[in-house]
């Protein structure tokens, strides 16, 4: 085999991309739960990534807490808890998987080829990470929220290297491009290879820089696998 792991990304690789209208519209549901402005609301919501994906500001209702004081908005433990199940609804709703990834990531395991993951989310998915049918498949997940790093952070790379017992030099990183983590995975010493949106979906806010190796569907990681 020409790698001994492969080292997968969750959201927009794993999953199938969500619009960035549909995001939107789940973190507005949020706002209005707590009767926050929405707009005023997403600002700093997005403002504080950084923080909440790295547990630097708690758990969502925690976090959710702080943004409604920076807003100035006196939401109560009963609109927390409403707006805290909006969010888990919501962010179940983003993990829709893409239709070859349990075959893909079975066949890799199959081979011998060990899987980790690395993931810039908040606590939502670690805490509900072993229900999700991709789960088994993947020894070592590694979830910035946990971890307190986030991507493209070598640390985190590394994290995901130790935990699997291979160099980096023997992983290939798998990611649609979020966090800067192909330059990430690149730099700590793995091979990068991006993989793109399902059909029309552009699901980045942000543009992806990258002129490196693309693949379209994640059975094609297996190509890149077993080529010699």
């Amino acid at each position: 085999m020409r790698y001994q792991a492969v080292v997968f990304d969750f959201f927009g690789t794993l999953t199938v991309a969500s619009a960035p209208e549909r995001r939107v519209a789940a973190i507005t549901a949020v706002a209005e739960a707590i009767g926050a402005p929405p707009e005023e609301f997403r600002r700093v919501w997005w403002e504080t990534w950084s923080d909440r994906c790295v547990g630097a500001m708690g758990d969502f209702s925690t976090a959710l807490a702080d943004v409604a004081g920076r807003l100035g908005v006196p939401a109560t433990a009963e609109q927390l808890a409403a707006a805290a199940e909006l969010r888990r609804s919501g962010e179940r709703s983003f993990r829709n998987l893409r239709r070859d990834a349990v075959s893909t990531l079975r066949t890799l395991r199959e081979w011998d080829v060990d899987i980790a993951l690395i993931s810039d989310c908040t606590d939502e998915l670690p805490d509900e990470w072993d229900t999700l049918e991709v789960a088994p498949y993947i020894r070592v997940p590694v979830f910035s929220y946990t971890a307190r790093l986030k991507k493209p952070d070598p640390r985190i790379f590394a994290l995901a290297c130790e935990g699997l017992g291979v160099e980096p030099a023997g992983c290939l990183f798998v990611g649609d491009g979020g966090s800067d983590e192909l330059a990430g995975a690149t730099a700590a010493g793995m091979t990068a290879v991006r993989i793109l949106d399902e059909g029309t979906v552009h699901h980045r806010f942000e543009p992806v820089n990258w002129t490196g190796p693309e693949i379209k569907s994640l059975s094609e990681v297996l190509d890149l696998v077993s080529r010699p």
